[in-house]
C-alpha cells in the first residue's frame, strides 16, 4: 500500500510510457468497498467516506497502476479525511524490477497480515511530480469538486500482495493512504518536523494517527 504519504515530490519530467497497453480499472466498487478480483483483495472504508472515483494508468512506464479515491468532506466539499487505494505492480516488461518497504518504514500486524507502514505531516501546496500516483489523485479529487487542505498528516500502509512470508519485498503492492486535515490538531507542518524530517513533536500524534487508521480501513483476502 502506498497521502500514507507521498505529498512532497518535486517536479520531474515523467518517463515515456511503455508500450504495455492497459484496460479500465479492475477492481469493482460496492458501497463502501473495493474488490480486486484478481488481487483476490477486499478494501473497506469507513460508511462517511463517499467515492470520489478512480483511474488506472501506466505509472512512469513501468508499474500497473489501479486508484480509487473516497473522501470525507464538509458540505463545500473541502476533504477532511481522504482514502486513498492503490493496486500497483511492475509490469511482466520490466522482470527486473522490485519493490523493497523493509528500507525506511515501520512493520506491523494489522488483521493478522504484515503490513509497512510510514507516517507524517506534509504539505499539499507543493509541485506535482507530472505522471505521479499523486498528480492521478488530486486531477481525481478536482473532477468530483473537491480541495485538499493545505496541510495534512497522513500514513501510507503498503501490504504486499505477493510476499506470503512478510519480508516487504515483492511486486505486486497494496497501498492505501489514510490522511486527516492537520489544521484541527492547531500544528503545522513545520511546528513538527525539522528540515522536513519529523521530529520528537510529531510522536505524540503519530501513534493515535496509525491507530485510527489501522481501524478506519480493513483489507480482506479472499
Amino acid at each position: 500500500m502506498r497521502y500514507a504519504v507521498a505529498l512532497m515530490a518535486g517536479v520531474l519530467a515523467a518517463p515515456a510510457l511503455a508500450a504495455d497497453a492497459l484496460p479500465g480499472p479492475a477492481a469493482k466498487i460496492a458501497a463502501h468497498a473495493v474488490a480486486h478480483p484478481a488481487e483476490k483483495v477486499t478494501v473497506r472504508v469507513p460508511r462517511a467516506a463517499r467515492y470520489v472515483g478512480g483511474d488506472r494508468f501506466t505509472l512512469y512506464g513501468v508499474a500497473d497502476c489501479e486508484i480509487h479515491v473516497f473522501a470525507e468532506a464538509d458540505s463545500q466539499r473541502r476533504v477532511r479525511k481522504l482514502y486513498w487505494i492503490q493496486f500497483e505492480n511492475y509490469l511482466p516488461s520490466r522482470p527486473e524490477l522490485g519493490y523493497d518497504y523493509a528500507k525506511g518504514n515501520t512493520g506491523i500486524t494489522i488483521g493478522g497480515m504484515k503490513v509497512w507502514v510510514r507516517a507524517r505531516p506534509v504539505s499539499t501546496t507543493g509541485p506535482v511530480r507530472e505522471g505521479s500516483d499523486r498528480a492521478h489523485v488530486l486531477a481525481i479529487l478536482k473532477a468530483g469538486g473537491y480541495t485538499v487542505p493545505p496541510e495534512v498528516m497522513n500514513v501510507r500502509m503498503v501490504r504486499m500482495i505477493d510476499d506470503p512470508a512478510g519480508t516487504g519485498k515483492g511486486r505486486h503492492e497494496l497501498m492505501v493512504i489514510y490522511s486527516e486535515d492537520l489544521a484541527p490538531t492547531g500544528k503545522t507542518a513545520a511546528d513538527l518536523t525539522k528540515d522536513g524530517v519529523p521530529d520528537e513533536r510529531w510522536t505524540p500524534l503519530e501513534e493515535p494517527l496509525i491507530d485510527r487508521a489501522s481501524k478506519a480501513v480493513t483489507v480482506q483476502r479472499r
